[in-house]
C-alpha cells in the first residue's frame, strides 16, 4: 500500500519468469512442469461452479487485529508466515488481507508438484503442504504475497478459507472474530456488484482476478 510495496510488486512481475526457471534447474525439477500445471489449473478455474470471496469495509475496521489473532490461534502459523495480516500504509489506509483465492490463481499455475487445487464447488484455493517441495515458485508468482515457507517444515502454507469449518456448517475464524463485521464473505457474483480489490497500492486485480472486494473509507 506504500510506494515501496508498489515497487516490489512490479519488480516481482518482471523477474518472476527468470527466477523460476533458474530455481527449477538448481533443484532438479523439470521447468516444463510449470506449463503443465498452468494448463491444469486454467481448466479447473474455467469450470468452477461458484466463487466465494472476502469483503472488507475499511470504514468499519477498528484495527483491533481480531481477525489476525483468531486465524493465528486456530492454525498456529509462525510469526513470519502469516495467513492473514493487517496491512497499513504511511497515509493510514488499512486492509485486512489473506490469500484471495483468486479465480485465476497464479500460485497453482506455477506449482510443479500440483500442491495447489481449486475447488469447483466454491473456488477455494487449497495448498497441500505434504506435497510441497519448498521450491518457492508460488511465492514469486503470487502478487499478494499470500504463500509463505514455514521455517520448521520448509513447506509452504497459506490461508485455506477455513474450508473444513465451512464444510461442517461453520464459518471462517477471521470473519467470526470481527466485532464490527468489517470482514465478511459472499458469492463473488454479488460482491463484484459492490466493488473489487482495486485498492491503492495493490496490483491490478485483472492479473489474477482475486476473490475479494475492498471498500475504502
Amino acid at each position: 500500500m506504500s510506494q515501496n510495496k508498489r515497487i516490489n510488486l512490479s519488480r516481482r512481475t518482471v523477474i518472476k519468469g527468470g527466477v523460476l526457471l533458474g530455481t527449477a534447474v538448481a533443484i532438479g525439477l523439470n521447468p516444463m512442469k510449470l506449463v503443465q500445471a498452468e494448463e491444469t489449473v486454467t481448466s479447473v478455474a474455467t469450470n468452477a461452479k461458484k466463487q466465494i470471496g472476502f469483503s472488507y469495509d475499511e470504514g468499519k475496521c477498528i484495527k483491533c487485529k481480531a481477525c489476525v489473532l483468531a486465524c493465528q490461534e486456530t492454525y498456529k502459523w509462525e510469526k513470519d508466515t502469516p495467513w492473514r495480516t493487517l496491512l497499513r500504509s504511511k497515509k493510514g489506509d488499512v486492509l485486512s488481507m489473506s490469500c484471495n483465492h483468486c479465480a485465476d490463481p497464479a500460485c497453482a499455475k506455477v506449482c510443479p508438484v500440483k500442491a495447489y487445487t481449486k475447488r469447483e464447488s466454491d473456488g477455494i484455493v487449497i495448498q497441500d503442504s505434504s506435497k510441497c517441495v519448498g521450491c518457492g515458485y508460488c511465492l514469486y508468482a503470487c502478487p499478494y504475497h499470500a504463500p509463505h515457507i514455514q521455517k520448521k517444515t520448509g513447506a509452504v502454507s497459506k490461508c485455506h478459507f477455513c474450508y473444513e469449518l465451512q464444510d461442517s456448517g461453520s464459518g471462517p475464524r477471521c470473519i467470526g472474530a470481527c466485532p464490527t463485521q468489517a470482514l465478511t464473505m459472499g458469492d463473488m457474483k454479488e460482491l463484484s456488484k459492490i466493488g473489487n480489490l482495486d485498492f491503492k497500492g495493490l496490483p491490478n486485480p485483472n492479473i489474477t482476478n482475486p476473490s475479494m472486494i475492498a471498500i475504502p473509507k
